[in-house]
């Protein structure tokens, strides 16, 4: 909580034009799940979720999770040189990364040769891939899935903007050789691991996103008149409100029990994380409805966070699984 608190007051003061991503540096965040040797404080990444916690509620689209969180604790859990050469700098704000991890419908491969490996395939939505030094891309081999360290300078692709305000793009992997000590030395495990991880953050994310929702729902009603009142005196809007607030805390909840199941055995953990999927994914829809209605033709102006904090948590719901992807992976292990 004091990391949050200060980092909130840290980003409270930042003028327009000011470099988030410098703001982070400054705070020590950006190695935060990184070792020691590596230019980092060692903590479980799940203590970046405070760092989330801030960005997400201010509309703040900066690519903490996709370049520390996910790239950068894969590629602190894989040591070796390419640890030592990019996290440092990364933890300075002197580099990013970036993790392309979803396929196309050519999925990934990288087979080995006297050249190297030679990936093929493509990636769909990798965030802040176009903006990044390197992208860690995984393709499968003949011996399970694999992760790729590889330079932006290396790669083809097509970049775009999201509509939550972010930037992704699809890579086009056409015959891309790499050296051979481009994969990096982890197992399958780990890269499920990550991506788990990716799913617990958004949860956290989304759950205080929809916690400033709700308070700038209740806010705007008792401000806006109609009749010659406050619409907050009504009590349809009332109930409306208090159905938003409850959702709000169910998903708190949610995200809360998806972060203490990082912990646990797999099994476990993918019911938990894919629990709290779902629950995101219902509850926001719900909060970021309402919140849009109640603020009535405000709520889709760019001049009030509404708006975009609806689009995020619209991106949110297919982000590291879609719901009803969680939900089968629920099912199976219920």
């Amino acid at each position: 909580m004091e990391l949050q608190d200060a980092l909130a007051a840290r980003f409270d003061r930042l003028k327009s034009g000011d470099d988030g991503w410098q703001a982070l540096a400054d705070a020590g965040v950006l190695g935060l799940p990184f070792a020691e040797a590596h230019g980092g404080l060692g903590l479980p990444p799940r203590e970046g979720f405070a760092v989330l916690e801030v960005l997400g509620p201010r509309a703040i689209p900066l690519p903490y999770l996709e370049c520390v969180l996910l790239a950068g604790t894969l590629l602190d859990r894989a040591r070796g040189d390419a640890a030592a050469r990019w996290l440092p700098r990364v933890a300075a704000g002197e580099a990013k990364l970036a993790l392309a991890s979803l396929d196309d419908r050519e999925p990934a491969r990288a087979a080995i040769d006297a050249a190297g490996w030679r990936l093929s395939g493509g990636k769909l939505l990798s965030i802040g891939a176009a903006e990044a030094d390197a992208v860690i891309v995984t393709a499968a081999t003949d011996d399970g899935l694999a992760a790729f360290l590889i330079e932006r300078k290396a790669l083809a692709m097509k970049a775009y903007p999201t509509i939550d305000g972010r930037r992704a793009a699809d890579l086009l992997l056409d015959d891309v050789t790499v050296p051979t000590d481009a994969r990096l030395g982890v197992e399958p495990e780990d890269i499920a691991d990550i991506l788990d991880l990716g799913a617990a953050a958004i949860a956290a994310e989304a759950a205080a996103s929809m916690a400033r929702l709700v308070s700038d729902t209740r806010d705007y009603c008792v401000q806006r008149e109609q009749f010659g009142k406050s619409i907050s005196s009504f009590q349809v809007v009332q109930h409306r409100l208090v159905d938003m607030h409850i959702e709000a805390r169910r998903a708190a909840a949610a995200a809360a029990l998806a972060a203490d199941a990082l912990d646990l055995d797999p099994a476990e953990r993918a019911k938990a994380i894919g629990a709290a999927k779902v629950t995101i994914a219902d509850a926001g829809r719900f909060v970021g409805q309402n919140a849009v209605q109640l603020h009535g033709g405000m709520g889709m102006t760019e001049e009030l966070p509404v708006s975009a904090l609806f689009k995020r948590l619209t991106v949110i719901e297919s982000e590291y699984g879609t719901r009803d992807e969680h939900l089968a992976r629920y099912m199976a292990r219920a």
